[in-house]
């Protein structure tokens, strides 16, 4: 009878990959990989760390995996910076971090065995290349993340993630565009092209080029590859977007006109605070270029509230900002101190109230925004199709059209993965709805 592995991911896009190509390598090594909670002989949990609420939700799915699972293997984010209090927890055989995570799934197959040892705690510096090399070639959800680079340069004062993922390290181009030549032939049609720092990719390369360079032709490269029809990016730095980048990259018609930037906040005071690479002014004039290079491109973002020191005319600012440019949609975060980091420690910690009032107000002008623009896109697309790619279906088709915006049309034809023109007819504020055109 085969040995069974449950896998569960938190966190970001990256450990998502990274999960599938343990699912993959697990399946081609005859180990049967049920779902998480089902009973399995091993439970893998790949676990986050980015805030203090990470760190509880890691230590939490981890006792849930030993209800279900004779042994536990932890990888990841916590395994990485507290791989101690991982090795404590029920059930848990091993912890490997980030470091040398791509050799999991060689060591499974021996926990599983009981053929390891005694020795748990397997974390190694996360500094080597072993899992920017992991590939992924089987679809495995309606889009495929494609991990492009592992790691980060900078030093935000309230992450830990530089210390937890180690610098940048980025695969090969050439293994990149064949890995999405497979995914294309195996029936995949849209990529996200992701990373710790996504627009880091290349700064580790030989011939040195300026930040963003490397993906930008990269980027371009994928655009040349057959059955690939829409590429997707991940989260970006505003100061990727200089003229070089995107005169490239507006030339790629693949390219989906939605991005998503890791902006933070919107005052320069408190951007220099979080040790961002740019001001107020800068990701403005970003912002600006973006839209007149890809003129009907929507946007997201990540924002802090409430960050240490920020008064009230910071947060003005800050509000300010998303008013003139727009944003589709908002991931607004409360700070949260995050032990090891410059931030948790910094004069003027904001009291929660004061955060959740913040968050509430900047929540409100999102929504008055979105609805906005939605009324503004669905007038456009009444006669014009959008392009729905299809996740789910049943008596009616849901999916996300070129610009990330959730899709809902009355379709039984319609087969997963196919790009569907859709007529656009109304709106709830979340999703549109139409007909097929």
């Amino acid at each position: 009878m085969p040995y069974t592995v449950s896998i569960l991911t938190l966190g970001c896009r990256v450990n998502q990959y990274e999960s599938d190509s343990f699912a993959e390598d697990l399946a081609k090594a005859g180990i049967t990989v049920v779902p998480f909670g089902e009973p399995c002989d091993l439970a893998v949990v790949n676990t986050c760390t980015v805030t203090a609420e990470s760190d509880r939700k890691s230590r939490q799915m981890i006792r849930r995996a030993a209800r279900d699972a004779k042994k536990v293997a932890v990888t990841g984010c916590f395994a990485q910076i507290s791989p101690d209090e991982a090795c404590a927890l029920p059930n848990v055989v091993f912890v490997r971090g980030n470091g040398g995570k791509a050799s999991l799934t060689q060591i499974i197959p021996q926990l599983l065995a009981d053929e390891y040892g005694d020795s748990v705690n397997g974390v190694l510096p996360p500094n080597d290349r072993s899992a920017v090399e992991m590939t992924v070639v089987t679809p495995m959800r309606t889009r495929s993340y494609v991990k492009i680079e592992d790691g980060c340069n900078n030093r935000c004062s309230y992450c830990i993630i530089s210390t937890a993922r180690g610098p940048v390290r980025s695969k090969d181009p050439a293994v990149v565009l064949e890995e999405i030549r497979v995914l294309a032939e195996n029936g995949c049609r849209e990529v996200i092209l992701t990373g710790i720092e996504t627009a880091a990719y290349g700064l580790d390369f030989a011939e040195h080029q300026p930040y963003g360079y490397a993906l930008a032709d990269l980027i371009a490269q994928v655009g040349e590859i057959d059955g690939i029809e829409r590429i997707g990016l991940g989260s970006l730095d505003p100061t990727v977007l200089t003229p070089h980048f995107l005169e490239i990259v507006s030339k790629v018609p693949k390219l989906l006109p939605h991005f998503h930037l890791s902006v933070q906040s919107g005052c320069s005071r408190i951007l220099a605070k979080m040790r961002r690479k740019y001001n107020r002014g800068m990701a403005l004039a970003a912002i600006s270029r973006l839209k007149a290079a890809v003129p009907d491109v929507t946007l997201s973002a990540d924002v802090i509230v409430g960050f240490p020191g920020e008064t009230e005319e910071d947060f003005a600012d800050t509000m300010a900002f998303f008013e003139e440019t727009r944003f589709l949609h908002l991931h607004i975060f409360p700070y949260s101190k995050r032990a090891g980091t410059e931030a948790a420690v910094m004069p003027g910690q904001v009291p929660e109230n004061v955060k959740k009032d913040r968050l509430s107000r900047l929540e409100s002008l999102s929504r008055e925004i979105k609805n906005q623009l939605l009324d503004e896109y669905v007038r456009q697309h009444r006669e014009n199709p959008v392009y729905l790619l299809v996740e789910k279906y049943e008596n009616e088709v849901t999916g996300h059209s070129e610009h990330f915006i959730e899709t809902v049309v009355c379709d039984t034809t319609a087969h997963h993965r196919e790009i569907v023109p859709v007529l656009l007819d109304h709106h709830d504020g979340e999703k549109v709805y139409g007909k097929r055109a």
